[in-house]
């Protein structure tokens, strides 16, 4: 995928000036910065989600899993129903996902009985469960305790191998053991 002279203004404040950069297919990116230097909305770009902006974005094709910051889950249906929610795109059924993301036991609960790191395991479920060819995610791991990340991690990297994956993160020790490119903002 390759991003041309991408400029972004909100309002008087430009966040994107001419920027160009070139991320991988099939392997996984971590895009990296101080906060409020930009990599959210570049990943709102790159999946669509903003479209006011000049430039050109090539070779973004196939279905996007996309994993919010903030865990965007609808109160009113439990775990299971909230990945249910998503068109099926994966092989295993919702019952591996939930094995999966570790909420097996869950799956009746309700996001207000949830943890925020059992939140944000539902929010990669649901996308795991959608199954895109692109996954961006948004500081997807930062609720997680440490234990649980090196349980899940090499396992969800695993099962997304030959995807493209976009993560916007701050942690530099993540970046280092997963990511085929850093890019820094």
């Amino acid at each position: 995928m390759e991003i041309k002279n991408l400029t972004k203004k909100f309002g008087k404040k430009t966040v994107f000036d001419n920027f160009s950069i070139n991320i991988p297919d099939s392997k996984i990116s971590f895009i990296m910065g101080e906060s409020g230097c930009g990599k959210t909305t570049l990943i709102r770009i790159i999946a669509g989600l903003d479209k006011n902006y000049t430039g050109e974005i090539d070779s973004l094709n196939g279905r996007i899993s996309y994993v919010f910051q903030e865990p965007r889950l609808f109160p009113s249906l439990n775990v299971k129903e909230n990945i249910e929610l998503v068109e099926k795109g994966c092989t295993g059924s919702i019952d591996d996902i939930l094995k999966l993301i570790e909420l097996d036991k869950d799956a009746e609960l309700y996001p207000y009985e949830l943890s925020g790191g059992m939140k944000m395991r539902l929010s990669l479920g649901r996308a795991l469960y959608y199954n895109g060819d692109i996954f961006i995610m948004d500081e997807p791991f930062s609720a997680l305790d440490e234990k649980l990340k090196n349980r899940l991690l090499p396992i969800i990297f695993e099962t997304l191998k030959g995807k493209t994956i976009i993560i916007v993160s701050h942690n530099i020790d993540e970046a280092n053991k997963y990511a085929d490119k850093i890019i820094t903002l």
